[in-house]
C-alpha cells in the first residue's frame, strides 16, 4: 500500500533548490561513483574463487553452526557446497554477524596454526576489495556502524528503480516543506530524518551485516513533516494498493499513525523482504518530532502554504477503470462506467466508454442503458448527433433479444434523427413508433419532420411518399394542411 500526501504547483518564481539538489546529488552518486561497484563486488569475488579462503572459512563455518545447534542452517550449507554454490555459503557467512565477529577477532582460524597467516593475509584483502565499493564502504551495518555511513547510506541506492521512485516522492512532498521551513532548517530536517531512519535501523536490527542504503529513510521524515505542518487541515492524498489507485482528502496528520502502523506490520509479518521497514518508521517518527519541536522551540514559524482546489476527479476515475479493464475485470468496470455515466450524462467520453464495454454484453440491462443515455443527449451538444446514429445503427443490430425504445425516446430519436439528416432512420422508426402508438399527438408533426428531412438530402420521392402517408393517416391535422409548403 503506498499513501502520498499531494501538494500544489511548485513556485518556480522561487525554487525549491534544495530538493532539486538532493535529487541532482542523489542522482550524480548513483550513475556515477557507484557505478563501479557491481565491478568491484565481482572482483572481489573472483579474488575469493581463487584464494585458499573458502577451503578454509567455509568447512569451518559449517563446523559453527554445528556447534551452536544450528543443524539445519549446517545441513543447508553442507549441500550448497556439495552443489559447489560456495558464493551462497559465503552470503550467509558474510551476513553470521556472530560468526564474523569471532572470524575478525581471531578465534576461528587460530594465530599459530598452519595455516593463518595465510587466512589473514588473504581475508584482509577480501575485505580491502569487498570495501572498496561505495555501497560498501558507506553503507549502514547495525553491527559495525560509523559516522561516515550514518550519512552516506542516504545518499546511496541498489538500482535504478529504487533511486527513481525515492526522487519521485521526495520532489512531490519535499518542495512544499522547503517552501515552509526554509532551505537551511529544510536541509537540517532532512539529514537529522535520515539520521533518525539509521538510529532505528541501529536500534532493532543490531546484529544485521548487509548495509543498508537508500534514502527512504529521510523521505519518510520529510513526508512527517509534510502531514505535521498541515495539522487538521484538509489536503489531498493518492494512494495504490495492488492495481488500484485514487485520490482522497482528509485531516492530514491522521494519516502519520497510518503509516507507522502499516511499518510495523510490514516488519513483523514481511519476513525476507529487502525493504527496511525500521529505516521507514525511524524517518516518520523523527520528521514528526522535528516538526513537534519546531512549532514549540522556533520564534519565526511560516504556515504551509494553502493546497490548489481539487483536480478534477474524472480522469482517475478513468484511469482506475482502465486499470480494470487491463486486469480484465470487466463486469467491475462496467459497473463503475455506470455510475460515472450516470453522474455525467452529457459527457460524450464517458458515455462512450460505457457503451463500448457495455456492448460486449449486448443482452445485459447495462447495454440498452449505455444507449439511451447516448440517445437522450441534448440537440446542442457538439458531435452528439453522429454518435447518437452511429449508436442507433449499431443497436438496432446487435441489442439483445430485441431493442428497447419507450414511446419518449422513439419521439427524441425521430427527431434527432431527422434533424441530422437521417431520414432514413428516422422514417423507419416513425413506423414503429405508429405501431406501438397510433394515436400519439406528435407523430403527424414528426411525419412533417421527415418530409423535410427527405427534401433537404434531395430524395423527392421518399419526401413525397412520406407525405402522402401523412395525408392518408392524419388526413385532420395541422401537419397535413401544412404539407404543401415541404420543398417550397
Amino acid at each position: 500500500m503506498l499513501i502520498i500526501p499531494v501538494g500544489r504547483r511548485p513556485d518556480w518564481r522561487n525554487p525549491p533548490l534544495i530538493t532539486l539538489l538532493l535529487i541532482l546529488l542523489n542522482c550524480l552518486i548513483f550513475f556515477g561513483l557507484q557505478s563501479g561497484d557491481e565491478k568491484r563486488d565481482v572482483a572481489a569475488l573472483s579474488y575469493y574463487a581463487e584464494s585458499d579462503l573458502g577451503t578454509i572459512e567455509l568447512p569451518r563455518y559449517i563446523e559453527f553452526l554445528e556447534q551452536n545447534h544450528r543443524n539445519g542452517d549446517a545441513m543447508e550449507a553442507s549441500t550448497a557446497l556439495e552443489q559447489d554454490n560456495w558464493p551462497l555459503v559465503l552470503m550467509v557467512m558474510e551476513a553470521d554477524t556472530a560468526f564474523m565477529k569471532r572470524l575478525r577477532a581471531g578465534k576461528i582460524v587460530l594465530a599459530g596454526t598452519e595455516d593463518y597467516a595465510l587466512w589473514r593475509q588473504q581475508r584482509d584483502e577480501f575485505d580491502r576489495l569487498r570495501r572498496s565499493g561505495l555501497t560498501n564502504r558507506l553503507g549502514f551495518r547495525p553491527a559495525e556502524p560509523t559516522l561516515a555511513s550514518l550519512i552516506g547510506h542516504m545518499f546511496l541506492h541498489g538500482s535504478f528503480d529504487h533511486l527513481l521512485g525515492n526522487m519521485a516522492i521526495l520532489f512531490i512532498v519535499g518542495y512544499l516543506v522547503e517552501e515552509t521551513l526554509g532551505k537551511r532548517r529544510y536541509l537540517a530536517f532532512y539529514l537529522l530524518a535520515g539520521i533518525g531512519a539509521a538510529g532505528f535501523d541501529l536500534v532493532f536490527n543490531a546484529d544485521r551485516m548487509i548495509p543498508g542504503i537508500g534514502a527512504s529513510g529521510a523521505i519518510s521524515g520529510v513526508m512527517a513533516m509534510f502531514v505535521a505542518l498541515y495539522g487538521m487541515r484538509k489536503i489531498r492524498f493518492f494512494y495504490w494498493v495492488l492495481v488500484y489507485f485514487d485520490f482522497f482528502r482528509a485531516p492530514a496528520i491522521v494519516i502519520l499513525p497510518m503509516w507507522i502502523l502499516n511499518e510495523l506490520y510490514q516488519y513483523l509479518f514481511s519476513h525476507g523482504s529487502p525493504v527496511n521497514y525500521m529505516a521507514h518508521l525511524g524517518g516518520f517518527i523523527t520528521g514528526a518530532l522535528l516538526i513537534a519541536a519546531y512549532r514549540k522551540f522556533s520564534k519565526t514559524q511560516s504556515a504551509a502554504p494553502e493546497q490548489e482546489e481539487p483536480a478534477d476527479p474524472l480522469p482517475g476515475e478513468l484511469a482506475r477503470i482502465d486499470t480494470l479493464l487491463n486486469t480484465l475485470r470487466i463486469d467491475e468496470a462496467r459497473r463503475a462506467l455506470r455510475r460515472l455515466a450516470d453522474a455525467h450524462p452529457h459527457d460524450l467520453l464517458v458515455l462512450g466508454r460505457f457503451y463500448k464495454v457495455a456492448r460486449n454484453a449486448p443482452s445485459e440491462d447495462d447495454y440498452h442503458h449505455a444507449a439511451a443515455l447516448i440517445f437522450a443527449l441534448p440537440d446542442t451538444h457538439p458531435g452528439g448527433t453522429e454518435l447518437i446514429h452511429q449508436t442507433f445503427v449499431e443497436y438496432l443490430r446487435l441489442a439483445k433479444p430485441t431493442v428497447r425504445f419507450s414511446v419518449p425516446q422513439l419521439i427524441l430519436l425521430i427527431r434527432r434523427l431527422a434533424r441530422g439528416g437521417h431520414a432514413d432512420d428516422a422514417e423507419r422508426l416513425s413506423r414503429v413508433l405508429a405501431r406501438r402508438a397510433p394515436e400519439e399527438r406528435q407523430l403527424p408533426d414528426l411525419l412533417l419532420l421527415i418530409a423535410e428531412a427527405f427534401w433537404r438530402t434531395g430524395n423527392s420521392t421518399m419526401r413525397d411518399a412520406t407525405l402522402n402517408r401523412l395525408q392518408t393517416e392524419f388526413p385532420d391535422s395541422e401537419a397535413a394542411r401544412n404539407a404543401s409548403l415541404v420543398g417550397q
